[in-house]
């Protein structure tokens, strides 16, 4: 039975052959512009690649790390890209699963977002470790040194969390992509249509080949779900298995994930934002009613994470646990106020006010700017976690070494956010990064009715 009603969204009011058209535009396309602009980030990435080099041959020494700050930039912005991360396949995944008829532009700009932050996040732990050789020893099969991997530590478990996420996500991403590529080889000649051809795994679009693919489309979003809140709670766990005063906390689970969506939401409406600038042709594909309801979820997910934050130092609030009031202290008012309060209000006071009205949340350029903000507030979240956790142990610590990144770290970080932009552009160049038989299977589902003079739309249930 048909659903009746008047939904706020209403599919593309574009024929089929316009709706590929429009989406199938940026592919192929290039600019003097945007490859100035690619020019310059592979600058940044071959700058970083460079420092780091420099820093296997050197030593550590070359960074600001130092007793008893052991962590620093590194794992701030590894937790940070394994945040954003989190946007891809669970946002993805938990579209596809209810139903939403509003996915089809946005569930392929989160996945690919999942497709080079993740990437990005494994890489940090790896700079981090200094001796990079003792990658090998992370794997699980046997060695000349007759060692097996040490399973208790975090590092491990980050290992086989993150590569497992990745694997998902590329086979969730590139299930759903094959129909695409099954159109794109129409619109090409020579060795792109032999590459598209082959990308495409000979797709022709038959029934069984439909039934397969949406069969592996509801699978993997059933089965990334838990791997997906498995990421972030390990990578929590790097902190609360510690007995640092600050992250010893048992709410650092739910904490991070939460955190984690909440970045993410923020990275992928900035995407669209981009994308709804730089591509003319997705007008009318993006509208402001996606805006809406992805700021209904950054609402949900920013109350969330507030609630969490107040749940971390409450207890110990109550509790008179010294220590972590000491470090709550530093926080809030000492050495880290100024990065704490610029947190707290991008990143609670912000979508707190802004996104409770509709007319916000359909403000394009408001959206924008407060996914920035959001970003901003949930970079600095980490930071403040990171560095202030080690340097205010106690009182003496702060004696000891006071951290500070070297130019040698922000080469590094600044090179994987230009190796991120990078690769999301190139993407953009090579495959459609809106799903174009998503969003012609939503326009076939879409009925529209005349009562009382007044048109009714509503969405046949089924594929």
């Amino acid at each position: 039975m048909p659903f009746k009603g008047v939904p706020d969204f209403v599919a593309p009011v574009y024929s089929n052959k316009e709706v590929i058209d429009r989406v199938m535009e940026p592919v192929g396309s290039s600019s003097l512009r945007s490859n100035i602009f690619i020019f310059i980030l592979g600058c940044i990435a071959l700058w970083g690649g460079w420092k780091f080099w420099q820093q296997t041959q050197i030593g550590m020494s070359v960074t600001g790390l130092g007793s008893p700050s052991f962590w620093g930039f590194y794992i701030a912005t590894f937790v940070f890209w394994i945040g954003v991360a989190h946007a891809g396949a669970l946002i993805s995944a938990i579209l596809r699963i209810t139903g939403a008829e509003w996915k089809s532009a946005v569930t392929r700009i989160a996945e690919v977002i999942t497709l080079f932050t993740l990437p990005a996040a494994a890489s940090f732990p790896l700079i981090h470790i200094g001796r990079n050789g003792v990658f090998f020893f992370l794997l699980p099969v046997p060695n000349w040194r007759h060692l097996w991997p040490n399973f208790r530590s975090p590092l491990m478990w980050d290992f086989f969390a993150i590569s497992t996420y990745l694997t998902g996500s590329v086979l969730f991403l590139y299930s759903t992509l094959l129909p695409d590529l099954g159109m794109l080889r129409q619109r090409v000649t020579g060795w792109k249509r032999t590459v598209y051809i082959i990308l495409s795994w000979g797709w022709r679009g038959t029934q069984p080949e439909w039934k397969r693919l949406k069969e592996a489309a509801a699978l993997f979003s059933v089965l990334i779900l838990p791997v997906v809140i498995s990421v972030h709670t390990i990578v929590s766990w790097d902190f609360a298995v510690q007995l640092v005063p600050g992250w010893h906390e048992t709410v650092f689970g739910p904490y991070f994930f939460i955190g984690a969506l909440f970045s993410g939401v923020a990275a992928v409406l900035t995407v669209m934002t981009i994308l709804l600038w730089t591509c003319p042709s997705f007008k009318g594909l993006i509208e402001t009613t996606h805006y809406d309801y992805m700021g209904r979820l950054f609402l949900v997910l920013g109350l969330a994470w507030a609630y969490l934050f107040f749940n971390e130092f409450i207890p110990h609030y109550y509790a008179h646990d010294n220590d972590v009031m000491y470090y709550f202290w530093d926080m809030a008012f000492h050495h880290f106020a100024y990065p704490f309060w610029i947190m707290f209000v991008f990143n609670f006071v912000c979508p707190l006010v802004c996104l409770s009205f509709r007319e916000f949340r359909k403000n394009i350029m408001g959206m924008f700017i407060l996914s920035i903000m959001v970003n901003i507030g949930m970079y600095i979240e980490r930071i403040c976690i990171v560095f202030g956790g080690l340097q205010t142990y106690n009182n003496l610590t702060r004696n000891v070494h006071f951290y500070f990144p070297s130019f040698t770290e922000c080469s590094v970080v600044a090179a994987s956010f230009a190796a991120v932009i990078a690769g999301y552009i190139l993407f953009c160049r090579v495959f459609p990064i809106l799903p174009i038989w998503e969003l012609l299977e939503t326009k076939a589902r879409q009925k529209v009715h005349e009562v009382a003079g007044k048109k009714v739309y509503y969405f046949q249930w089924g594929e």
